[in-house]
């Protein structure tokens, strides 16, 4: 008799850049990580986790090294692979910090939270909320959905809310 076992295969992608949606005092801030080099690995799990490896300044450690100690949970917005792309929005936890010649290496373990999708939805929602229908729903969604980095805060707080839960 003979066993086969199954493999696991990641698939790896160039991180192109990290931005972190903060929640200070009930407000969600953005804080551009200076990523000098990153991949993210999609571990391919049953729980839907991926890996992020950013390495950035030296400068950015104590930053992470207080998230990672205090335990807290962080949302980002991810780009991968090209600048083109439409960022991804995900939730997680710096899990280790590694000190390297003249950078950092910062390891965080996410998952996906939303896509643009959701944000699609988040203001159409919104919308009809506010009584818009027909044209008038059509024509605000396209002029709301331009700003996007609004979307994304309301959207992480969202995301924050439901760590609570």
């Amino acid at each position: 008799m003979s066993y086969l076992s199954k493999e696991r295969t990641m698939k790896t992608f160039r991180l192109v850049s990290l931005k972190l949606l903060l929640m200070k005092q009930g407000t969600v801030e953005e804080k551009v990580v200076p990523l000098q080099e990153g991949l993210i690995i999609n571990r391919e799990e049953k729980d839907g986790s991926w890996l992020i490896e950013a390495v950035i300044p030296h400068e950015e450690r104590d930053f992470f090294e207080k998230i990672k100690n205090e335990k807290n949970k962080l949302v980002m917005e991810v780009l991968i692979t090209d600048r083109k792309n439409e960022p991804a929005m995900m939730a997680g936890e710096v899990k280790k910090t590694v000190t390297l010649s003249e950078k950092i290496s910062v390891m965080i373990v996410a998952k996906m939270t939303s896509g643009k999708e959701d944000i699609s939805n988040l203001i159409l929602q919104e919308l009809i909320h506010a009584g818009y229908n027909g044209e008038s729903l059509l024509e605000e969604f396209t002029n709301r959905k331009e700003d996007k980095a609004e979307w994304s805060r309301k959207l992480a707080e969202n995301i924050y809310a439901s760590f609570d839960s």
